[in-house]
C-alpha cells in the first residue's frame, strides 16, 4: 500500500478521520453544522416572509 498516508484529524473535535474522507471535518461534526446553518436559514426566511406579508397587507389597506 501507500507508505506516505499521514494520519487526519478533525479540524473541531480532533478525531481521526478516514484516510477516504477529504473534509477535515468528521462526519458527526459536519452533520451538526448543517444543521444549525439550516435552522439559521429557516429563522431567515421567516423574517423574510414575516416582513414581505407586513408590507403586501400595508399596501392593500391604503388602496381603499
Amino acid at each position: 500500500m501507500n507508505e506516505n498516508t499521514e494520519t487526519r484529524y478533525c479540524k473541531k473535535c480532533g478525531c481521526e478521520l478516514m484516510s477516504t474522507n477529504k473534509k477535515k471535518l468528521c462526519a458527526d461534526c459536519f452533520r451538526k453544522r448543517n444543521e444549525k446553518l439550516q435552522k439559521i436559514g429557516l429563522y431567515c426566511m421567516s423574517v423574510i416572509t414575516l416582513i414581505s406579508g407586513y408590507c403586501i397587507k400595508g399596501k392593500n389597506i391604503n388602496r381603499k
